[in-house]
């Protein structure tokens, strides 16, 4: 189980956490598939853009959202492709972009707005909620601007994704 609430200091250890837990929980012999739910500014690319940094990545993930999808190298030389589904229109446009192709060549995939595959994406997907917390009670009422106020997000693992 995963279910991990950090901020931006342990952000690291966020994505090593997110990492470990999906190279434990990884079936089959394909890519290691995560997709990540979580709402608009809720820190997807950020959490992908740190595992990137774990991984060794050169480039750091950016978000591909008018891209789509980019493809990246690890320090070892594995292939991450990163994706962000927020623009399909539903499900049949996520086949248009041939998912068994870049599948077949990739060690790790990383989806960002993975609902927009509806059903398509493969058994062994693995899937993980992102979720942007209240600010902590210490902060509420010491009259700081709300931009000033750290944010916490918390990290968690759904193993039936039927249950979002």
């Amino acid at each position: 189980m995963l279910d991990k609430v950090f901020g931006l200091s342990d952000l690291d250890e966020a994505a090593l956490a997110l990492l470990d837990h999906a190279l434990l929980h990884r079936t089959g012999s394909g890519p290691i598939v995560l997709a990540l739910i979580g709402g608009m500014g809720a820190g997807k690319t950020t959490l992908f853009r740190a595992m990137g940094t774990c991984l060794g990545c050169d480039p750091l993930p950016t978000s591909p959202t008018y891209a789509l999808m980019q493809e990246y190298r690890t320090a070892e030389g594995k292939v991450v492709i990163h994706a962000d589904l927020y623009r399909l229109r539903g499900p049949e446009e996520w086949l248009a972009l041939d998912p068994e192709h870049f599948l077949a060549r990739a060690d790790w995939v990383w989806l960002e707005w993975p609902e927009r595959a509806g059903s398509f994406l493969p058994s062994s997907t693995l899937f993980y909620k992102l979720e942007t917390l209240p600010p902590a009670s210490e902060w509420a009422g010491v009259g700081m601007d709300s931009a000033e106020v750290p944010l916490q997000r918390r990290l968690t693992w759904v193993d039936d994704p039927n249950l979002l």
